[in-house]
């Protein structure tokens, strides 16, 4: 197998084990609550605020997701924030990282698995930064907004919903895989560039 070929499916693999990790956290949880140090490995990875967070919730039917508290654009209580990072077995669990990186990770997963039909696993050339820069602004414009505003260095509240952060990061974690694949390619691969 070419050395392009492996770096891809290295990368594909690693993704595909951390994407399944983010989603297994909160079954984990519903099948025994003394998991809940799992959560400590996603910590340097994320803030795990709950309001900023999908939990998965158990009913007469099934499975499902849903933000973990009330999202309507406007500041959730701060007693909310002190709830522990998951969430009782009788309501539901968060999942270890917050709605923007689940987007962002999973996203990076899905990147990678479709990538091989959007450009040649050896084709080494790294697209123009033009279009990862894109991609990125609006995860960094609802982030920066909601930070400065969570600091009241803006002048007026604004707080992101689940679902435009799960956007902004799936849009950048799709882009990141496209660039960060010929990246590895280039860095790890010991023939040289054609």
């Amino acid at each position: 197998m070419k050395k392009e070929k492996q770096i891809y499916y290295i990368y594909l693999a690693l993704m595909f084990i951390f994407s399944v990790s983010i989603i297994a956290v909160p079954f984990l949880m519903f099948s025994n609550e003394d998991n809940a140090g799992i959560y400590n490995l996603f910590s340097p990875l994320c803030h795990q605020k709950l309001s900023r967070s999908y939990c998965l919730f158990e009913s007469e039917t099934g499975y499902y997701i849903d933000n973990c508290t009330p999202q309507e654009g406007a500041l959730v209580p701060s007693d909310a924030e002190q709830l522990s990072s998951e969430l009782n077995g009788d309501l539901g669990y968060k999942f270890p990282v917050c709605s923007r990186d689940m987007g962002l990770y999973l996203a990076m997963f899905i990147g990678a698995a479709v990538y091989p039909f959007i450009r040649r696993i050896d084709n080494r050339t790294i697209p123009p930064a033009v279009y990862l820069i894109l991609a990125i602004i609006p995860l960094a414009v609802d982030g920066s907004v909601q930070f400065f505003s969570d600091l009241g260095i803006i002048p007026f509240v604004y707080e992101s919903t689940n679902i435009l952060r799960l956007i902004t990061g799936v849009i950048a974690g799709f882009a990141v895989s496209i660039y960060l694949i010929p990246l590895l390619v280039n860095l790890f691969s010991d023939s040289k560039t054609r």
